[in-house]
């Protein structure tokens, strides 16, 4: 096993001794017990001092599960402490589970992430292993509904009463939709396939609509926590960077939401970090963990394909931890032969679909073929219309956050709108500033400090790191003024900043220390209280801010 960073070593003996598994459970059970009666404790006390809540009586579900995640996870600190200096990323399972659930539950029957509808409808359509895929009422109503206008949170009662209607709807037969066909469509889905299995379980199980889009939700949750459990433990050191990134509201907050994300930045961590770790130990590398790392990056790139340069980040694994200089030179062209497939699988739904088709949301002025052939006739009017975009200085409206539906035209990058990428709550209302940039301070203090300085891993993986992410970042946002943009507008539509996510941990983790410079004596950090006060200030984070921008608002 390899060796604690010697930035972490002393003052580990301070933490708790290991507790047995057998007293473990005991302490988390009756932790549990006693979070839900201090829960509902402070749900009549809050009735009492401000009034019943708005279904009449002083008990409001919503809070009740959030006072008692709040009370768990907090108590997990203190019952758990010994797993700070030696297992933190035990903890932060622990966290990431318990935020994933608040977030699913609390989300019931709305709709607060971006194209819900959409990616309710493929999943429905992977859900029916035979025969027509029939879509109920209830399911049409998830499928067809605009974003919604959520600002006020919502009443208690008119939320019940949602879940009550969509239950009784959910008999009544409204469409048949098509079934994905061929083995390419399948592949393209993949994300879907655990929402999927989940409703079709729930299905066969008999429960209601509501409960079932729950438990779906919790689906992408659950898988985005293991996986990027998973992921930390390949880590030697950075771990608490890695769980900084990971435990990002954003990132928390489309994992517990319908979607392709929590797919996408669960395999990107888990691959990233296996490549880290690597990198990390003096050893030689096994086959299994390099096929498991291009495994996790490409199946976890295949809803956006766009993300895939960022796999030639495996190239930096050096060829003297390989075995013998044959296996270096097969792991490589393992790595460009999966570009060129995964090129294919974006290539040809397109080719079938026609080279003039774009996405359809962006309006019927699009039209990807004759938006080329503008940028090639005017390339300086593209390349303003980009840096408008992107840059700061340049920027005109780089206030705009994504929630209000904005189509943004400048000021990408901009600080202002940095809650956009760090801790968007989808359609509910924005996270207030000083979350943001606490944030910001964890982000900036773990990349700096959350490294084995003694260990050197040279300026080439940093610029290379800068390189890949500044040209995938481009090619998303040509890739949006193709197939989202009406032809020859000077600005880009479609662009969010959450599509910045995937890219922020091989970049931090590879620009940092060494690449700066601050290399030299390691310092001497308490690794309890270092791994507690990252992973405590990341728990206070979420409840916050999602206490600010959702809880609260449910009366």
């Amino acid at each position: 096993m390899a060796s604690e960073p010697q930035h972490l070593k002393q003052g580990e003996s301070l933490g708790a001794q290991p507790m047995s598994l057998f007293a473990r459970l005991i302490s988390l059970a009756l932790l549990a017990a006693a979070s839900c009666l201090v829960a509902m404790a402070l749900c009549f006390v809050v009735a009492q001092v401000r009034g019943s809540f708005s279904s009449g009586g002083w008990f409001n579900r919503f809070w009740f599960v959030f006072f008692a995640i709040t009370c768990f996870a907090g108590g997990t600190f203190v019952v758990c402490r010994d797993w700070l200096a030696t297992k933190p990323e035990r903890l932060y399972l622990v966290v990431v589970l318990c935020m994933t659930t608040l977030f699913s539950w609390s989300f019931s029957v709305r709709e607060l992430g971006w194209d819900v509808g959409t990616h309710y409808r493929n999943i429905l359509r992977l859900a029916d292993w035979e025969g027509d895929v029939e879509a109920t009422t209830s399911d049409l109503s998830i499928i067809q509904t605009n974003p919604p206008d959520v600002g006020d949170g919502g009443e208690l009662r008119t939320i019940d009463a949602q879940e009550e209607v969509l239950d009784e709807q959910d008999a009544q037969f409204a469409t048949t939709l098509d079934r994905p066909t061929g083995l390419l469509a399948y592949a393209t889905s993949v994300e879907y396939l655990p929402y999927a299995l989940t409703m079709s379980v729930c299905g066969l199980c008999g429960l209601s609509f509501s409960r079932t889009l729950l438990l779906v939700r919790l689906t992408g949750g659950i898988v985005y926590s293991i996986v990027t459990f998973l992921g930390m433990r390949k880590l030697r050191w950075g771990k608490m960077l890695y769980a900084a990134i990971a435990l990002l509201p954003t990132a928390v907050f489309l994992a517990a939401e319908l979607g392709y994300s929590y797919w996408l930045l669960s395999l990107c961590l888990y691959g990233f970090a296996t490549l880290m770790g690597m990198m990390q130990d003096n050893v030689r590398v096994r086959i299994p963990s390099l096929l498991g790392m291009l495994a996790a990056l490409f199946v976890g790139m295949l809803p956006r394909v766009v993300y895939f340069p960022l796999i030639f980040l495996c190239l930096l694994v050096p060829t003297e931890r390989f075995s013998s200089k044959r296996l270096a030179w097969a792991y490589r062209t393992l790595i460009i032969g999966s570009a060129f497939a995964a090129l294919g699988v974006w290539l040809v739904p397109r080719l079938m679909a026609g080279l003039g088709s774009g996405d359809s949301r962006g309006g019927g002025t699009v039209d990807p073929t004759a938006q080329v052939a503008y940028i090639l006739s005017h390339p300086l009017e593209y390349a303003q219309t980009l840096l408008r975009f992107v840059m700061p200085p340049l920027s005109m409206e780089g206030g705009v956050p994504d929630t209000e539906g904005h189509n943004l035209i400048g000021g990408f990058l901009s600080v202002e709108a940095s809650p956009g990428l760090l801790a968007n709550y989808g359609y509910l209302p924005r996270t207030q500033w000083p979350f943001t940039a606490v944030l910001w301070v964890v982000l900036l203090w773990t990349t700096l400090t959350d490294k084995d300085h003694t260990h050197r891993l040279g300026i080439l993986p940093g610029i290379v790191s800068l390189v890949l992410c500044l040209g995938v970042f481009l090619m998303i946002v040509t890739a949006l003024y193709f197939d989202f943009t009406p032809v020859g507008l000077d600005e880009i539509h479609g662009v969010q900043r959450r599509y910045l996510l995937p890219m922020i941990f091989p970049l931090l983790m590879f620009v940092g220390p060494t690449f700066l410079g601050l290399t030299g004596e390691s310092r001497r950090t308490n690794a309890t209280w270092y791994n507690g006060s990252v992973l405590g200030c990341m728990t206070a984070i979420l409840l916050g801010s999602f206490w600010c921008s959702c809880i609260s608002l449910i009366v």
